[in-house]
């Protein structure tokens, strides 16, 4: 069986629970609390999520803006022959090619700051956040709330973006309507790149309704609208409610792609990652005047 991915692995999988309704999601999506959350789109075309965090000012993925040729390569998995699209000269896009979109309404960036442990060669990939400024005021969203606060392990958490959607047992091709969706997950899990001394990157799993063996870590209890990321969802939002409203904690960095578990249980099983927004508080912070 040869497979062909026209996006790197970690780019793949992204759904809602087979029995539960899509308009389940949508309507949870469309809160007025994440009125924050919006589109990104790179010369008119979808390009990714993002969320306002101040008047001028929204936070999304690094790898949003990131732009490269690509190289076939081909691998294989057991006996199946994966064909994979490398990325090959990887950079920052130009400011100009991006807007943001909120309630309807568009926005350019004024400038892009990517974190800069994110593009250096050293520590290529980490810190996948960057800090945009818009080139006017978003005068009808309140931005999301941030905070300097650890206390994301094993929370019960909302995230919401523009990624493709359908129901985590088929293989069939993702939805691509250009709807914003949110869903429930747990933070199963603490890591990545330390900054500080401090893990940087929130991991959850998509566990499945019944088949506990669809576990990769934490609790195999999904929440009620267990969703994972989308490709679309990159650089949107994770929340955790409190008695003051949501907390943004986490930008939607990537979904981690098992081929072998897909051909089980289709996008059950599959892990997800967020850039935990705690640890990077202080240079976002630095960065907005």
């Amino acid at each position: 069986m040869i497979s062909v991915l026209l996006f790197a692995l970690s780019s793949q999988a992204g759904v809602y629970r087979h029995d539960r309704k899509k308009q389940q999601y949508i309507d949870l999506g469309a809160k007025k609390e994440f009125d924050c959350v919006g589109m990104v789109n790179k010369n008119g075309s979808r390009g990714g999520s993002c969320v306002l965090v101040g008047k001028k000012y929204v936070l999304t993925a690094a790898h949003v803006f990131k732009v490269s040729e690509t190289r076939l390569d081909t691998f294989y998995e057991g006996k199946s022959q994966i064909v994979v699209y490398q990325p090959i000269n990887e950079r920052i896009g130009n400011n100009k090619d991006y807007t943001f979109t909120f309630r309807g309404k568009s926005y350019t960036a004024k400038s892009i700051n990517i974190y800069p442990t994110y593009m250096d060669s050293a520590t290529k990939g980490m810190g996948d956040i960057a800090l945009v400024e818009l080139d006017k005021p978003v005068e009808d969203v309140t931005p999301a709330g941030m905070g300097k606060v650890y206390d994301e392990l094993n929370a019960n958490v909302t995230g919401v973006g523009y990624g493709v959607f359908g129901p985590g047992d088929k293989m069939e091709t993702l939805d691509t309507s250009l709807l914003k969706i949110g869903g429930e997950n747990v933070i199963d899990s603490i890591g990545g790149y330390e900054i500080g001394g401090i893990a940087s990157v929130l991991h959850a799993d998509f566990d499945h309704p019944n088949n506990s063996e669809c576990n990769k870590m934490g609790s195999a209890k999904p929440r009620n609208l267990e969703y994972a990321c989308a490709g679309g969802d990159s650089g949107g939002g994770l929340f955790i409610e409190t008695s003051n409203g949501y907390r943004l904690i986490g930008i939607c960095s990537g979904t981690g792609y098992d081929m072998q578990q897909f051909q089980k249980t289709a996008y059950y099983g599959q892990t997800m990652s967020w850039t935990r927004v705690s640890v990077f508080y202080d240079w976002v912070k630095g960065k907005m005047k």
